[in-house]
């Protein structure tokens, strides 16, 4: 039954009167008798008493603020801080109402004396759970008995009682009129929800429910709240807006779009069952909004102050100190997404873990990056080890390279961000979002050798991050299963990871991605804020001595993420692991420079030949390789090309229709000892040595 009981019979209710527009309704009036017209300031008016009980439409939270001066203990109601238009349908009015609850706990937040009297109980909010209270009466009592009721047409607002409006006054000292009028307060105090602590101190997270104390109320409780639905159209005053209300509100019609509140004769009843359609529609909204919203907004950034040892996470500063549970716990997990790779089709596993191992240093280091690249504009030292750009490629997917970024993302911010794909990120995207995003590396997925082709001139032009001096430029990280691997120009700005792994057939890929989803969604942040504690005072070291020393090294360069490496492997000993064989030292020249993957393209060579041993031929100092004339076969021999190093002279030959020739030189000594197949002393083969129609790789 959805949580819902008999409506009268379970006080878990709360039944709320509606507004009703019957001809024959009569209207509560209070006869009074002019006594005489005063002149008072608004000090005269309010000051000698002790207790303010308050209800007011449109409100101002800083005239509130300054009012409570004279006053110890106070009640506020606050009715609706908005313009109201005339709209008899139910989910619109609740709208209205929901929205009322959230901007008073939003306002009340801004000032900490509210806030600090809420806590300490000397103060209470609440805003109507239904009703759109539309009277502004203030009642105010001191501890010898002496009562004052201002019945005003002005509203809790600094400018309505300045004379800046025009507005009508009007007080009553008589016991007689405070009895009457705090009874009808009273019956608006207990129909209202609490505006509790709890919801004015939570950080803004854009969650219309946690945030609403009507709906807050609601999902903790597990009481149903039973509305009355006006039996006529509904009109109010229209007043000025002084806060953004019709935003807000578009929210609330968002989240109420598809909700059909039940309904019997007349009530309405919104019951837990309909709270959580509406917290689904919350995360429907929130997914519209992470594609509309600008960069800036949507994306977390990370700021880093080496000199006084801390970082900032959306400007808010980061607590470096985590707990040995909260290390320990993201380092167990860290190890579970690793032992993950077990389950992996891959000719070498072990490379396979050690290819992600590099890849979550580069992106943990990577906030580093671009405050390096500043300091070592100005002293004239090397860039080339601090790069902007990182490509993660495989020849398939589920090679695990998207899971890793992922984690490693969520360990850096503990948000999950999913980065973006290709077809919606323009070369304009992304100049904005280096400009945009601070230290948070971002990702873009799906790439292909056309996107490379069209944003080519960015990754080839990193100096714009120093010679502008921007400290907090991102990294950016591109993934892809249909791209050749980059050629020397491009690699000398890059990164560049293959993975050569890929799932099972006979794993559930579908239960696999969910496995993956729940594992991000259990990682924290402690294990990076130790890393940032420890790589800080590392990285401070490295800074102070680019900056003040005189002369350098012949052959230095910052090496960030050898330190980057060290830190890890330190976490990993300071508290009590053992490390696994992946996890090691790593240095910019042999794991991630331009000719770091050489000797895994000679490696690849020579394990093509031998497990194709038909498709080659070798003299004494010749290798014919044939290839075919297939898209597969083409990109691979591309990929020879263009990660072998320089001094072996590469190079691809067209000859007739479908030949091609790739000719390498000096291989000899970057070859494994373990490779069964005597590649040395190659020459260049004559073009008569070819088979007509044949793609061939020639080395030499």
């Amino acid at each position: 039954m959805d949580g819902q009981m008999n409506l009268f019979a379970n006080d878990a209710f709360s039944v709320i009167e509606g507004i009703s527009t019957k001809d024959d309704e009569l209207l509560k009036c209070f006869k009074s008798e002019l006594q005489s017209v005063e002149y008072m300031t608004l000090k005269d008016l309010f000051s000698g008493f002790n207790m303010i009980k308050a209800i007011t439409f449109s409100y101002d939270i800083g005239f509130i603020n300054e009012l409570m001066e004279h006053f110890d203990y106070g009640e506020v109601i606050l009715g609706g801080n908005f313009l109201v238009q005339k709209d008899g349908k139910l989910n619109d009015l609740l709208a209205e109402v929901l929205t009322n609850a959230y901007e008073a706990g939003k306002a009340i937040q801004k000032y900490d004396k509210l806030a600090n009297m809420l806590t300490d109980g000397d103060i209470e909010f609440k805003t109507p759970s239904f009703v759109l209270d539309h009277r502004k009466i203030y009642l105010l009592k001191s501890d010898n008995g002496r009562t004052r009721v201002i019945k005003a047409s002005a509203n809790l607002s600094k400018k309505a009682w300045n004379n800046d409006h025009i507005e009508h006054y009007e007080y009553d000292d008589s016991k007689e009129c405070y009895e009457a009028y705090v009874k009808d307060f009273e019956t608006a105090w207990d129909i209202s929800q609490a505006i509790t602590m709890d919801v004015i101190s939570s950080k803004k997270t854009d969650n219309l429910v946690e945030e609403n104390v009507i709906l807050k109320g609601i999902k903790e409780t597990g009481h149903a709240i039973v509305l009355q639905q006006p039996e006529g159209d509904i009109s109010f005053d229209n007043i000025k807006y002084t806060i953004d209300h019709g935003a807000i509100k578009e929210k609330y019609q968002a989240l109420l779009g598809d909700v059909k509140p039940k309904s019997k004769t007349g009530l309405f009843e919104i019951v837990p069952k309909t709270l959580e359609k509406m917290e689904y529609n919350q995360k429907k909204l929130l997914q519209k909004k992470m594609k509309t919203r600008n960069i800036t907004e949507r994306y977390p950034s990370l700021t880093l102050d080496l000199y006084h040892g801390e970082a900032f996470l959306n400007g808010k500063q980061l607590h470096l100190n985590p707990t040995d549970e909260e290390v320990k716990h993201d380092i167990n997990e860290i190890i579970g997404i690793f032992h993950n790779f077990e389950q992996f089709v891959s000719s070498d596993i072990e490379k396979l873990k050690y290819t992600h191992y590099k890849l979550m240093n580069a992106i943990f280091c990577s906030p580093f990056h671009a405050k390096f690249r500043c300091a070592s504009k100005i002293k004239g030292v090397s860039t080339d080890s601090l790069p902007l750009f990182a490509l993660i490629s495989s020849e398939t997917s589920n090679s695990g390279k998207t899971f890793m970024i992922k984690a490693a993302l969520k360990l850096m911010t503990g948000k999950e961000l999913d980065g973006t794909k290709a077809c919606d990120y323009s070369k304009d995207n992304i100049r904005e979002t280096q400009l945009a995003v601070k230290g948070v590396p971002f990702f873009i997925d799906e790439i292909d050798n056309l996107y490379i082709s069209r944003i080519k001139d960015i990754i080839k032009n990193p100096e714009k991050c120093e010679e502008n001096q921007l400290e907090d430029m991102p990294m950016i990280l591109f993934a892809s299963n249909d791209v050749l691997k980059p050629d020397e120009p491009l690699r000398k700005r890059m990164i560049f990871f293959a993975m050569d792994g890929a799932l099972p057939s006979t794993i559930d890929k579908t239960a696999y991605a969910s496995r993956g989803k729940s594992i991000i969604r259990k990682l924290g942040t402690g294990f990076y804020r130790e890393y940032l504690s420890k790589m800080m005072d590392k990285a401070k070291e490295e800074l102070d001595f680019i900056i003040y020393s005189k002369e350098f090294p012949d052959d230095y360069y910052p090496k960030l993420l050898a330190l980057s490496s060290e830190v890890i492997i330190s976490i990993f000993e300071d508290y009590g692991y053992t490390l696994p064989s992946y996890i090691r030292k790593l240095t910019w020249n042999d794991d991630y420079s331009m000719d770091s993957n050489a000797d895994e393209i000679v490696h690849e060579i020579a394990s093509f030949c031998k497990n194709n041993k038909k498709a080659y031929k070798l003299t004494k100092d010749r290798l014919l390789i044939e290839c075919g004339i297939d898209k597969d076969s083409q990109r691979k021999i591309n990929s020879w090309k263009n990660l072998l190093p320089a001094e072996m002279k590469a190079e691809i030959l067209f000859t007739r229709e479908y030949w091609n020739t790739a000719k390498f030189q000096s291989i000899e000594k970057y070859l494994k000892k373990d490779v069964d197949i005597n590649l040395v002393n190659f020459h260049y083969l004559e073009r008569n040595d070819f088979i007509d129609d044949t793609f061939i790789c020639k080395i030499t």
